[in-house]
């Protein structure tokens, strides 16, 4: 099977992985019907970022019954996957046992591996750049904003989700850091909805994973097209617990390395998610004080 592949080494089945310019002009599905049919998300992706730009351009009484349509779908998509988490750990038992029959010890030692470089990674992220980036860009010490980071930053480490972080986001933001409502108000729902850092760069590192574990080579050019694909599905990343997992097959088609490897990851995802949910909501609070300065200034 693919597990028993030598890491590093490409399956003698394995495809040549597209150029990022080739990655680029593949973005454009020229059928949005013919993309959804063949499974190739990221294009669908696309034509969804751009008709959802181009809907409330259009006159209120033509785009509004268009948009009411998508927000139900949404929902229901949405009560969809919560069902799909309720059962997805008989899934995950179903796929773990015979990858741990095949692979024994090595596998469990390689996904405790994967998570802690995960949990490493993405907290150093944190570290090195969001918390410099709001005492630098946002004009505030670092004390006072990890003292407003701390109470939004334990409900999504409790709850694994950004959405429920989000009231005592606009709380700290508003009272501890002072920022104005155009941000508290506008930004920080946006941002919860759309902006994901610590989902960046965990996405990166779960794809290297995957390709490592089953034996397909990254190479550089590779690597920047799995960074450019990362950067666009995490717009498409639900604000629910194990989010940024679900929505990874475009990631992984982009680099050629088996869907299957969402099972594997899924398993193991509970930890990295806690600590990818606390560096989102880091990040919606550090581009926050930067933008709330930028306000005061102006």
């Amino acid at each position: 099977g693919a597990l028993g592949t030598r890491p590093g080494a490409a399956p003698a089945n394995a495809t040549a992985l597209p150029t990022v310019g080739q990655w680029l002009v593949d973005l454009g599905p020229a059928n949005p019907f013919k993309a959804a049919s063949d499974g190739a998300m990221l294009p669908l992706i696309v034509f969804a970022l751009a008709l959802g730009f181009a809907l409330p351009r259009i006159t209120a009484e033509r785009g509004a019954p268009v948009i009411r349509f998508f927000e139900g779908i949404t929902d229901a998509m949405i009560l969809l996957v919560r069902w799909i988490l309720a059962v997805a750990p008989l899934g995950v038992f179903a796929l773990a046992v015979p990858l741990a029959l095949r692979a024994g010890g090595s596998a469990a030692g390689a996904l405790l591996s994967y998570v802690v470089v995960s949990v490493v990674l993405t907290a150093g992220f944190a570290v090195i750049v969001l918390y410099p980036l709001a005492s630098i860009g946002g004009g505030t010490s670092l004390a006072r904003f990890t003292r407003a980071c701390l109470p939004p930053q334990a409900v999504a480490f409790g709850s694994r989700s950004s959405l429920a972080a989000l009231p005592a986001m606009i709380e700290s933001a508003r009272d501890r850091l002072g920022l104005p409502p155009a941000i508290t108000g506008f930004f920080l729902p946006l941002s919860t909805a759309t902006f994901r850092a610590g989902s960046a760069v965990q996405q990166t590192v779960a794809v290297v994973f995957a390709a490592y574990l089953f034996g397909v080579h990254l190479g550089a050019a590779q690597l920047a097209t799995v960074a450019l694909t990362v950067a666009f599905t995490t717009f498409s990343i639900p604000a629910i617990p194990g989010g940024s997992i679900l929505v990874l097959a475009p990631v992984l088609v982009a680099a050629r390395v088996p869907a299957e490897a969402i099972g594997v990851l899924l398993a193991v995802d509970t930890i990295p998610d806690m600590f990818r949910t606390t560096v989102n909501v880091t990040g919606h609070m550090a581009v926050g004080s930067v933008l709330g300065r930028a306000r005061r200034e102006t």
